[in-house]
């Protein structure tokens, strides 16, 4: 048996066929392939490791359909394959796997070694061996359709002087990896690369995991002593997964976990018009992306359905407030409309489950759903975003803005439950007064329930929705969702706690068991048209407005005598007094020894080892200390 620590991994059982497609015309030739490095005579004169695989074209998993369904994540129980008691996914090597050790502070390409796992006794510390010194080099000994593994040394800092095509590997359990071995603490870090990106993943590539290790931009640190200076800073994306021009086609199993990604323009990024499946991205940071020259993202993704679980996503988008109010000046890291901690575009079958959003330039966690032609048609369906929590920004969700032709429904089975939203419209990044907690639009079908919406604390964020459904939308369940506290100077006719708005047609639309407390400010309490579509039931309000501005409808304030005769509204009308409702993010930052700053609590998350995930920075530990703070009720 190896005495192999588990490392990070999540099994899904997936077919393979190979995808042939060109990059996009934006990305050029350069850099497309890296040139093959001969082997050394060390390893010439080593005995072949022994494989299953068939040679003749790679690998038999080569030739078989890719076939795995978008959604299929994990497929076998958690609690009893696949992962480890610390909740870390397990990848184990091959008999046939190359292990293939790199140091740049010990290795050298000259007399570098590859091993099979038969003669290393512990993989992550393999005692004497003799590892190469650059990546490129290692990367030219892994074979496409192997489970070949490239190990770097903790500790050790390298640069690249082109993008890293990683390879794929031979099936769901036989991945092709990238991690990190030894007994430092700090994760191996690739700091630079000469081209766009750090590590690619081609249209032809499947069963992947990039596991245990940094990227960082650190040209693009300004607080770097090897800083380009502003006007230099050159885009560099990290991971970019590019699934080919053939719509028919598509191309997953890349697990992304345990990593840290710092000060590039975007962290991961997927593209092509094939659809992207099996994306598993867990348990890593992300933060200070942004750009001098286009739109910065922690995450973007396109036709993709993924696992987005348990990571931390800080200051995306932006390093600076932007200088002039709704501007698009990007000098120096401006914040601007168009960034965002994940942007997300015509996604299916995506959970969103159990991460934090804090700080983003705009909006947390942005969906789009756009339409081909002039008609209205379902883009996005199916999306799970559960258990987050989310932190400043200017929205914590929308789905959807962008593109629409004001005819029909965009949108189908969406579910937004049991996420904490605090003091959103906080930082004001681009100078504008929003703070949004939930936008939906066009939706067929979805459910806003068990949320809870806190405490907006700039009194000069004055556009504030609590929840707003608009456009064309049907069958939404709008229900046991806590809003308490989100205050504003100003009055508007068009902003409630909860608003169903605009003059496009609705349908069944279900507002029940809610608990507005508005104890101070001028945010009413319903805005509301077509109240033939909604249905209220089980609610319960409070607000410190005169009693007749609490609700309107069509353009007019009712007190709830009235709006109960024309709405149908059973409502209780009560103050409640919750158990400690000031808690907030800053107060649990200060129970675990943080103070009140987020840049502590960050840095401190990021410097966690391999493999090490406490509880104090999970969103699911956050939630419950802000629940308990006002009543604990979720969505079953």
């Amino acid at each position: 048996m190896l005495k192999f620590k588990s490392l990070v991994f999540l099994l899904v059982l997936i077919g393979l066929t190979a995808c042939k497609s060109s990059p996009t015309a934006d990305e050029g030739a350069d850099n497309l392939t890296l040139t093959p490095i001969a082997s050394s005579s060390a390893q010439q004169q080593q005995d072949p490791v022994t494989s299953t695989a068939d040679t003749s074209d790679d690998s038999e998993a080569n030739q078989s359909e890719y076939n795995v369904q978008p959604g299929e994540f994990n497929l076998y129980p958690r609690e009893t394959s696949g992962w480890d008691e610390s909740g870390w996914s397990i990848i184990t090597p091959s008999e046939d796997s190359r292990l293939i050790y790199v140091s740049s502070s010990l290795g050298d390409d000259e007399t570098a070694e590859f091993y099979a796992p038969r003669d290393i006794d512990d993989i992550e510390d393999p005692g004497v061996i003799k590892p190469f010194k650059t990546i490129e080099a290692a990367h030219a000994n892994t074979r496409e359709g192997y489970p070949d593994w490239i190990l770097l040394r903790r500790g050790d800092v390298w640069g690249v002087s082109a993008a890293i095509h990683l390879k794929g590997g031979r099936s769901v359990d036989e991945r092709s990896v990238i991690t990190s071995y030894g007994k430092k603490a700090l994760r191996p870090e690739i700091v630079k690369s000469g081209a766009k990106d750090i590590l690619r993943v081609w249209a032809e590539v499947r069963y992947v995991a990039i596991v245990g290790i940094s990227l960082y931009a650190i040209d693009r640190d300004p607080h770097s002593s090897q800083f380009a200076g502003w006007g230099n800073t050159n885009e560099l994306r990290g991971i970019y997964i590019y699934s080919g021009d053939s719509h028919e086609e598509s191309m997953g199993s890349i697990l992304i976990e345990d990593n840290r990604f710092n000060y590039l323009s975007k962290a991961i990024s997927s593209a092509g018009d094939a659809k992207h499946v099996d994306i598993i991205v867990r348990r890593n940071i992300i933060r200070n992306s942004y750009s001098e020259l286009g739109h910065a993202q922690g995450m973007s993704a396109g036709n993709t359905s993924a696992l987005i679980e348990e990571n931390i996503f800080d200051h995306n988008g932006w390093l600076v407030q932007q200088e002039n109010r709704n501007e698009k000046d990007k000098e120096q890291g401006q914040a601007t409309m168009f960034n965002h901690n994940t942007y997300f575009s015509s996604s299916m079958d995506t959970v969103f489950r159990n991460n934090i959003f804090l700080r983003s330039s705009s909006i947390q966690n942005k969906w789009t759903a756009n339409p081909k032609g002039e008609s209205d048609e379902i883009i996005s369906r199916n999306l799970l975003i559960e258990d987050n929590l989310y932190v400043g920004g200017e929205i914590a969700i929308s789905a959807g803005g962008n593109d629409d032709n004001n005819n029909g429904h965009r949108w189908q089975n969406i579910s937004i439950i049991n996420n904490v939203m605090l003091a959103i419209g906080r930082d004001q990044p681009t100078n504008r007064t929003l703070g949004w907690n939930i936008d939906a639009n066009d939706w067929d079908g979805g459910k806003i329930c068990g949320n809870y919406l806190l405490h907006t604390d700039n009194p000069l964020v004055t556009n504030i929705y609590g929840i707003k459904l608009s456009g064309h939308s049907k069958d939404v369940i709008v229900s046991k969702n806590t809003i308490h506290g989100l205050n504003t100077p100003n009055s508007s006719s068009i902003h409630g706690a909860i608003s169903v708005v605009d003059i496009y047609d609705k349908e069944n639309i279900s507002v029940e068991e809610n608990n507005v407390q508005l104890d101070q400010g001028m945010l009413q309490v319903i805005v509301a048209e077509q109240l033939d579509s909604i249905t209220f039931r089980g609610n319960r309000y409070f607000s410190t407005l005169e009693k007749s501005e609490w609700f309107r409808s069509d353009g007019i304030n009712y007190p709830y005598s009235e709006w109960q005769s024309i709405s149908g509204d059973d409502a209780t009308l009560a103050q409640d007094i919750f158990l400690e409702p000031k808690r907030t993010f800053e107060t649990y930052l200060d129970s675990i020894g943080f103070g009140s700053s987020i840049d502590a609590f960050v840095r401190s998350a990021m410097e966690q080892p391999a493999r090490t995930w406490s509880e104090n920075f999970s969103a699911k530990r956050i939630n419950a200390y802000i629940r308990e703070g006002y009543g604990n009720t979720i969505c079953d």
